[in-house]
């Protein structure tokens, strides 16, 4: 008898579990589709040209960036964004931490120009193999370098600033998308309402001993903005805290982007403390002519 009761027991708990891997792992993705991955990814931003973004800061004017996809000789794809902060409002985006770095050089009205460049490599797998980070404060040299490598589901960080160097070391979620805090994402083709992936992200301004932080994005649903003149429908992904990680969930949104139906990011934001960063997708025909005046500016 007790024999046939622990069977029954044992049984019970594994349809249990097999029930909540269904409902929870298995059905979403089959319902909602699978969401981006840096294959799919990658496969739309090789066919686009070099995307430009005009940058805003609480709605003020604040710089450009301009993001390039481009396939090398050992088949490694490199992905480069370059954001140019024209009038850095120090205390705002810069963190008490920093500021001791910059002040040296502040301008009168409180701001500086800064520039932030990422490069993120991928392998010919379709697999993240490492980045490279820097912020450069005029007119200082490198104020920031952040190198990550990737092995498995380990990041390792190498971290250089004000002539100091740290290394650490973090785990990411395996197939999660690993992003730069200061870089617009161009592409997220194969959207649905209620998919949902893990983004690890970076950022330079980060404490060097908490450069990572992990948030859950989820499209949320459909919705309307204005964009070149011109009403568009898009999927709306929404960044939160992962419950999963640190003392508590904050609901609060840390960043939004609107995706066009074809995949195509024209809109994100960004939360730096308490303010909004947003960048905002230039036609094609505007993102060539930032282009040309950027090579022309390095010539």
């Amino acid at each position: 008898m007790y024999s046939r009761w622990s069977n029954a027991a044992v049984i019970i708990l594994w349809v249990s579990a097999m029930t909540w891997l269904v409902r929870y792992k298995v059905l979403p993705p089959m319902l909602v589709g699978q969401p981006p991955s840096y294959r799919t990814i990658l496969e739309a931003q090789r066919r686009e040209p070099p995307v430009g973004w005009e940058m805003s800061f609480d709605g003020r004017p604040l710089g450009w960036a301009l993001s390039t996809t481009s396939l090398q000789p050992d088949d490694v794809t490199e992905v480069r964004s370059w954001v140019h902060f024209d009038q850095l409002p120090l205390e705002d985006l810069i963190p008490k931490w920093l500021r001791a770095l910059v002040r040296p050089v502040e301008q009168p009205a409180g701001s500086l120009e800064m520039d932030a460049k990422n490069t993120t490599l991928i392998d010919p797998l379709g697999r993240l193999s490492g980045f490279k980070s820097e912020v450069r404060v005029k007119p200082l040299e490198d104020l920031i370098k952040m190198q990550g490598t990737i092995e498995g589901t380990q990041l390792k960080l190498e971290i250089h600033t004000g002539g100091l160097a740290y290394e650490t070391e973090a785990h990411i979620p395996q197939d999660a998308l690993l992003s730069d805090a200061l870089s617009p994402r161009t592409q997220l083709p194969g959207l649905r309402a209620g998919q949902s992936w893990t983004v690890p992200v970076y950022s330079p301004l980060r404490p060097p001993n908490n450069p990572l932080e992990i948030l859950q994005a989820t499209v949320e649903g459909s919705q309307p903005i204005v964009w070149n003149d011109g009403a568009v429908e898009t999927l709306l992904v929404v960044y939160r805290s992962d419950p999963g990680h640190g003392l508590g969930s904050d609901e609060r949104p840390r960043g939004r982007l609107w995706v066009r139906r074809d995949g195509t990011v024209l809109k994100q934001q960004a939360m730096i403390f308490n303010s909004t960063m947003t960048f905002v997708r230039l036609p094609d025909d505007q993102a060539a002519a930032l282009e040309r005046q950027v090579n022309r500016g390095q010539n």
